[in-house]
């Protein structure tokens, strides 16, 4: 490949992952184009940083394999016509009453689709999923991406994803995701972008699974495979790229960005009706507790709130967590309706 020289000074890491030249460096990684992109470096020393991150995106993008959807345009148009020619031969041996009643019937259901469609399109212009305390859903979005909400936990998008903008969501509460990668030919494009904007947080994805937690001011971000990207802007404003295995929380109030001891297997254990105790204390189980089952909880003996505990537990409902830390810690646990007052047994 001839390599063309250019200005640099303003590129950044995205621009970087737009470059034919670069690309070509990260993929072919022959004798030119490493001797090329080490004398660029040494040009450009401010730029390695960008460099490294579009490199680690253009890897990453490589590797995955491309989302295809269940069901393209042509296929479907095929099972509708399938299903109509069906549909009419079937008419043909009703009696003309039952046809009457028939078209009666497609006249309420299209009346009554139409009321529901006006209710969707009145909501101004998102779509919206929230859990209840104790519940979890799993929502399925327009690119087909899963979502997995804890309990107490919500999300929104907007109904009309551009497809030259970035597919973007916005999650309170707590949310396991499962990306679907759409990017093709080794090109970064806006739309190829997943991002899941939470607290004052931007969180840039391709093809990825990771867990977010926002609560009590405190976001956790776990991620499980592919890459992940935290960008905070204004005042303490920071970049810092995850690989599989890192976990990590961000205080909004302090804009302090710290590695987690929980790894991100434990911190998705949740979607599997269980909770993974391994570094929790007595008091940050009982924050999950009010924060996804709706307790108000008094502790009645504080000396225990920092008593750590290990070990995976059944967490189809509360009562299960407060089974094991009632004989863990030997409690006395009153209840009065959604209020637990927790003493020294």
């Amino acid at each position: 490949m001839e390599y063309q020289h250019r200005d640099y000074t303003q590129y950044t890491a995205t621009a970087f992952f737009e470059d034919e030249q670069f690309i070509h460096h990260v993929l072919k990684w022959d004798d030119e184009a490493i001797a090329y992109w080490q004398q660029l470096s040494a040009l450009y020393p401010d730029k390695r940083n960008a460099m490294e991150e579009a490199r680690a995106w253009i890897l990453l993008l490589n590797k995955q394999p491309v989302y295809k959807p269940a069901t393209d345009k042509l296929q479907l148009w095929e099972k509708i016509a399938g299903d109509i020619a069906v549909s009419n031969s079937r008419e043909q041996r009703y009696y003309r009453p039952l046809k009457l009643v028939a078209k009666w019937t497609a006249a309420a259901a299209a009346v009554l689709l139409f009321i529901v469609m006006i209710r969707e399109l009145s909501s101004h212009g998102e779509k919206s999923y929230s859990t209840t305390f104790g519940k979890h859903e799993q929502v399925v979005l327009p690119d087909e991406s899963v979502v997995t909400l804890n309990g107490n936990s919500s999300i929104y998008y907007s109904r009309s994803w551009k497809s030259d903008k970035p597919r973007e969501i916005w999650l309170n509460g707590e949310a396991y995701f499962e990306v679907k990668h759409v990017a093709i030919k080794n090109r970064w494009q806006q739309s190829d972008s997943f991002q899941v904007h939470v607290s004052d947080l931007a969180l840039t994805v391709l093809g990825t699974k990771f867990n977010v937690r926002n609560r009590r001011n405190i976001t956790e971000i776990s991620l499980l495979e592919g890459r992940l990207r935290i960008e905070k802007n204004g005042p303490g404003a920071f970049v810092k790229i995850l690989k599989p295995g890192d976990a990590f929380a961000y205080d909004s109030s302090k804009q302090l960005l710290q590695e987690m001891e929980r790894k991100p297997q434990a911190n998705k254990a949740w979607t599997a009706n269980e909770l993974d105790l391994d570094g929790y204390t007595l008091q940050e189980i009982l924050d999950v507790l009010e924060d996804n089952y709706g307790y108000n909880i008094t502790l009645e003996a504080p000396a225990l709130a920092q008593k750590r505990l290990s070990g995976t537990v059944p967490a189809n409902s509360a009562e299960d967590i407060l089974f094991v830390i009632r004989k863990v810690f030997n409690l006395k646990i009153n209840q009065k309706a959604d209020h637990l007052i927790i003493s020294q047994n």
